[in-house]
């Protein structure tokens, strides 16, 4: 176990490393701003991003060294995977599945930006362990902390809805409801529900915007595009890997084990069934792969196949590193630059005041480099946590609005009779605008 821990220590230092000189996403920026307006919930996803990024407002002279409450708790489900797997694994599979993890393009790099993807991996990796102490000790606590776990997956991502109908599978299919000790089934919903509670308050307080968002976001396309189906199944084989895909494919666990079938394969399955509907983004499924890494670990040849997943994504990762710090090969991808664009951005519009952004990305992250208030003009695009404040309507005679050349205004600003007029353009492809009325 000595050596176990060793490389969980390494790779959390090598992280937080990281994660303070890597300047913050415009996602990242976004949920940062929450973190200054703290709600029950919000209507873009639950609100525990915003309490982590909250728990880190302290470090931020470190830096970029706010992300470390949600990379620290991020990393700690790894250590959660390690208490579950050494009751049934020996050291050397555990050791395949962490090294599954850490060089996994989203449960390693990827760990390294916050997302809710973060706290949701966590909380669910924690609710599998919590369901095997269920099913060993069939007492009330087990339930009770198996309850709570699920209830705050809830407040950070609401894919963890996704492991109900996993449990429910395996007891159904497996038979094993004669292990469920039915009288404390009570304490698992009451602990969920208590736990969840912020998440229910805010959409019953808001008409339920972020639950039917979220809920058109991933099921209603007015047609159907197979490449909706196509890219989903291509991304989800190359992020697994072949040969991890195929050694899981082919693993049968032990009878212990068994329920992680249905927690590595029915979270594909169902984007795969969404991705008939929308769009499935490439992280969604994100939930699975731990469960699909532990059963490629227990395939005898992983060992030695796993000098190639380790090499093929080791490269990746340090060539995106590369990337990030040599701006010459930082311009070549317009999303890797994005930062670094918004970063010089919030120092080339600094004395325009009041300043507004046209998108929640430019806003969030002027906001965030310049730690000065920078509001989204209200419904200049899609609606977001910024329409929602009252700082979105301009309040007096004059305001800036940095923006893209070629995205639109809001009507209101003809109707309300603003009068604009172009003073500055920024390379790229930034214009600011000056809004006056008497």
């Amino acid at each position: 176990m000595k050596d176990l821990k060793r490389i969980w220590l390494i790779s959390l230092f090598v992280k937080l490393i990281l994660a303070a000189l890597i300047p913050l996403s415009a996602d990242e920026a976004y949920y940062w701003v929450w973190s200054h307006r703290l709600q029950l919930s919000y209507f873009d996803h639950p609100p525990m991003v915003a309490w982590l990024f909250y728990a880190g407002h302290f470090l931020e002279p470190l830096m970029n060294a706010v992300r470390w409450p949600a990379v620290i708790l991020g990393h700690g489900a790894i250590y959660v995977g390690i208490l579950l797997l050494q009751k049934y694994f020996d050291l050397d599979k555990i050791r395949v599945w962490i090294y599954l993890v850490l060089f996994s393009p989203l449960l390693g790099f990827g760990s390294l930006i916050v997302t809710p993807d973060l706290p949701v991996i966590f909380f669910w990796l924690l609710s599998l362990y919590l369901f095997d102490e269920v099913l060993q000790k069939k007492d009330l606590k087990s339930y009770a902390l198996f309850g709570m776990s699920l209830g705050l997956g809830f407040c950070a991502k609401y894919h963890i809805v996704l492991f109900v109908p996993c449990v429910l599978a395996y007891i159904l299919f497996e038979r094993k409801w004669k292990d469920v000790r039915w009288q404390w089934v009570p304490a698992t919903i009451i602990t969920g529900l208590i736990f969840c509670l912020p998440v229910l308050l805010w959409n019953y307080q808001n008409d339920f915007a972020s639950f039917r968002f979220q809920l058109d976001h991933g099921f209603e396309r007015p047609e159907y595009k197979v490449e909706w189906t196509v890219s989903y199944v291509l991304a989800q084989i190359l992020i697994i890997f072949p040969w991890v895909l195929w050694a899981a494919i082919r693993t049968k666990p032990m009878s212990q084990l068994r329920y992680l079938i249905y927690f590595a394969w029915l979270p594909l399955l169902f984007f795969f069934g969404t991705s008939f509907k929308a769009l499935v983004e490439a992280n969604w499924p994100i939930i699975a792969y731990p469960a699909v890494f532990m059963l490629a670990a227990l395939h005898p040849k992983m060992q030695s196949w796993i000098r190639y997943y380790v090499g093929f994504f080791g490269l990746i990762t340090a060539a995106v590193i590369l990337t990030l710090f040599v701006p010459a090969l930082r311009n070549m991808n317009p999303k890797i630059s994005e930062p670094y664009d918004f970063q010089k951005l919030a120092h080339d519009t600094a004395e325009y005041q009041p300043l507004y952004a046209d998108s929640y990305q430019m806003s969030a992250s002027l906001w965030y480099f310049s730690k000065t208030p920078v509001f989204k003009l209200k419904d200049i695009s899609r609606f977001d946590f910024f329409d929602t404040l009252p700082e979105a309507n301009p309040s007096g005679s004059k305001f800036y609005l940095v923006k893209r050349e070629g995205n639109g205004l809001p009507h209101w600003l003809s109707e309300q009779q603003w009068k604009q007029q172009e003073i500055k353009r920024i390379s790229p492809d930034f214009v600011v605008l000056e809004f006056t009325r008497l």
